[in-house]
């Protein structure tokens, strides 16, 4: 049977697999495997588990719904709670099966509506599902009379036994009768009452399984639990409810998702995983006097209630993003969800932003910045002047004493962004040099409205330059007006800010720039940036060769011939369930996602083989900026995910939180960038290097060549012998 699905639905065991990891928010394979094999300590119930979960993903195939989906288990880890609830309360027969099909289709149904209704708000639906199901269930069971109660888990050494024999027994009795405290036991018996488990030994054995796919997880799991069981102590609450029902898994999940899962880990988010018990508690037992009457356990109810009530709020926020923060890159895990959300911070931060740009062409120099020397104080601190200089640092050339003199006098100033012009002044008069109109500070102005409070002011501009209307419609980059000396300006200058109204001279917004170019002489890139005084900046140039070569669309193959070798590497583009994009190696199955701005390339994270050549290349490109500069030194941090040595991660895992002694440091520089016209070859050498604290542990370097639009070359240096791949 199992063969004929694998043949009806491709990566069936992986769905199969991941329908069980899935409740813990994860896809680990060993700990995928150390489930099934707990819900198998009660063979009916872990059986019916089993039949739920195929019956669930081959429907959810044969229906089209989509794949990647049912290969994760986000449709099939539902109906597997309904399935080990079903098979653990009732005896098996064939009235029972013809129910547990049913069922898991219910379940089934639930979920891909809930999904449709909490998806429009970007809320997980959780095990809302299987709650629905099982109570629908049991209800309704109650006038179905060929269905007998199971009365198996009064003969559970006689189960054991069954299982694995004497070995088994003996295990299972040891660990049963282990002197350990009481907190203790009820927190791994909790940890075994998720799969319907009630015994130490489940406990035991999913303890182990989620240490050995995350560190965090497991520290959270207990933080949550005995967070829960002081709780109860301190304020009188029946104690007897976590140590006989075992609920307290509802502790430990939400320890689990909102400590880590959903939300970066952080001494925040475990702050509000602590003021997440009493909540828990209050609907915990509440809702057992609601259900009692009913004959229904509350289950996994306060799990889910509070879990999305937090996320909703999170996504409320006006403040306070990362206090703690969402994660937008879900990796299943969270440390590395932690160590991502390190390295990425500033390079995702357009994700909620609309992406500004300098307003002019060329370098110009910072000679005012935020909370300045002269003005930009207070509420109008963040805003900036800018000026052109010479080679020399000079504003002006001769004297000095005429407007024509200044480089940035009559010179474009453009849109920072699209938007419409909101309000336009244009009947000052420019400034001789030295004096200032204290009547009309702002002199010439434009105001652009982005977005709903967002809006960009530029100022001091030419008498009669501007070169648009009010309420005309504007795109990035288009001319507005040009450079001048009006309004409180004692020299030629443009003022610039970000402001939350319309009116001109507006309290100023703190808001950065998506991305621009530093020298100070080296060139260097900055993203969702501010720049600073006496910064020489320019916007990114994109090089059309490099722009061309970095676009990868779907269903793209990338071939490479190993020189001096028969071998040939073959990548594919590919996009997962979330929409986002990765190479495929074909060989490895490894999979690199990456981020495509206008910008930069670059990578995020990396699963699969360490020793395949997908592996090097995402360490190797793992930023690249569009703009071909020579001499443009790139700087990054690497997810502490690749260190190499695994007990120092290991240890890591339960710091990080609250410390990181590694590093893994990115390093690439622009050694050839073709020509003015974008054509030529484009020669980049990074480096990675892998530390603790501040020793090298080791190093890998690399080489990149784009030519004729496209990636041409890959070199990897392995103590000085070069491996090289050559496009085909």
């Amino acid at each position: 049977m199992i063969d004929r699905l694998q043949n009806i639905f491709p990566f069936f065991w992986q769905g199969l697999r991941n329908s069980y990891t899935q409740i813990f928010f994860s896809n680990h394979k060993i700990l995928g495997f150390l489930l099934i094999f707990v819900t198998l300590f009660d063979l009916n119930a872990g059986i019916s588990g089993l039949i739920a979960v195929s019956v669930t993903n081959t429907a959810a195939y044969l229906m089209g719904l989509n794949r990647q989906q049912i290969i994760h288990g986000l449709y099939g880890f539902n109906s597997l709670l309904v399935g080990l609830g079903l098979g653990l309360y009732f005896q098996p027969g064939w009235s029972y099966l013809i129910i547990l099909i049913f069922a898991s289709l219910l379940t089934l149904l639930v979920t891909v509506s809930l999904a449709g209704v909490l998806g429009k708000y970007g809320l997980p639906y959780l095990s809302l599902p299987f709650l629905a199901g099982i109570w629908i269930v049991m209800l309704s069971t109650r006038e179905i009379t060929h269905l007998d109660i199971s009365e198996r888990g009064i003969y559970t050494l006689n189960e054991m036994y069954v299982l694995g024999g004497m070995p088994m027994l003996r295990i299972y009795d040891w660990f049963d009768h282990l002197n350990w405290a009481e907190p203790i036991k009820i927190y791994f018996r909790s940890l075994g009452a998720i799969f319907f488990q009630y015994h130490l030994f489940a406990g035991l054995v999913i303890a182990f399984g989620i240490l050995l796919w995350s560190r965090l997880a497991w520290l959270l799991s207990v933080i949550g639990f005995v967070a829960a069981y002081l709780f109860y102590q301190v304020v009188g609450a029946n104690i007897n409810e976590l140590g006989y029902t075992y609920i307290g898994f509802n502790y430990i999940l939400t320890a689990i998702a909102i400590g880590g899962f959903f939300v970066v880990p952080s001494v925040y988010s475990i702050l509000w995983v602590i003021l997440s018990i009493p909540l828990l508690a209050f609907i915990s037992i509440s809702g057992n006097t609601i259900l009692a009457p009913l004959q229904l356990s509350v289950l996994s109810l306060p799990f889910n209630i509070v879990v999305i009530m937090f996320l909703y709020v999170f996504k409320l926020r006006e403040r306070f993003y990362d206090k703690p923060g969402l994660v937008y890159v879900q990796q299943f895990n969270p440390e590395k969800n932690l160590y991502s959300s390190l390295v990425n911070r500033s390079r995702l931060a357009h994700l909620e932003k609309i992406e500004m740009k300098l307003p002019f062409w060329g370098f110009w120099k910072v000679t005012q910045g935020i909370n300045g020397h002269h003005t930009h104080k207070e509420s109008w601190r963040h805003a900036w002047d800018f000026e052109m200089t010479d080679g020399e640092g000079k504003t002006y050339r001769n004297q000095g004493d005429r407007l024509e003199d200044y480089y940035c006098f009559g010179k474009p100033v453009v849109a920072a962004a699209n938007g419409y012009v909101t309000e336009i002044v244009d009947t000052i008069e420019d400034n001789e040099i030295g004096d200032m109109n204290l009547n009309f500070n702002w002199g010439n102005t434009v105001v652009i409205s982005h977005a709903t409070g967002l809006f960009s002011q530029s100022s001091h501009l030419k008498l009669g330059s501007v070169l648009v209307k009010k309420g005309q419609y504007i795109q990035k980059g288009q001319q507005i007006a040009s450079c001048g000396n009006s309004g409180r300006s004692p020299y030629p200058h443009l003022h610039f800010q970000f402001q939350t109204a319309s009116e001109i001279g507006s309290h100023t917004l703190d808001y950065p720039f998506a991305a621009y170019l530093s020298r100070d002489p080296q060139i260097n890139f900055h993203s969702s940036d501010q720049p600073l005084l006496d910064q020489l900046v320019s916007n990114n140039i994109i090089d059309d060769q490099l722009d061309k070569a970095l676009h990868f669309i779907p269903g793209q193959e990338i071939r490479f011939k190993v020189e001096d070798s028969d071998e040939e590497i073959v990548w594919i583009v590919e996009t997962d369930i979330y929409n986002k994009s990765y190479l495929l190696c074909t060989e490895t199955q490894s999979k690199a996602w990456f981020n495509r701005l206008p910008d930069m390339f670059y990578f995020t994270h990396f699963e699969g083989n360490r020793k395949s050549f997908l592996y090097d290349f995402y360490l190797a490109a793992y930023q690249i900026i569009t703009g071909a500069h020579k001499g443009l030194v790139i700087e990054d941090q690497i997810t502490l995910s690749e260190f190499p040595v695994k007990w120092m991660r290991f240890t890591q895992d339960f710091l990080a939180p609250f410390v990181q002694f590694l590093h893994v440091k990115y390093k690439t520089e622009y050694v050839q960038a073709g020509n003015t016209i974008g054509a030529g070859t484009i020669e980049l050498q990074s480096e990675t290097s892998f530390l603790v604290s501040s020793r090298l542990v080791e190093k890998k370097q690399y080489g990149i060549v784009f030519s004729e639009g496209k990636l041409s070359r890959f070199t990897i240096i392995k103590k000085h012998n070069k491996l090289v791949l050559t496009r085909e």
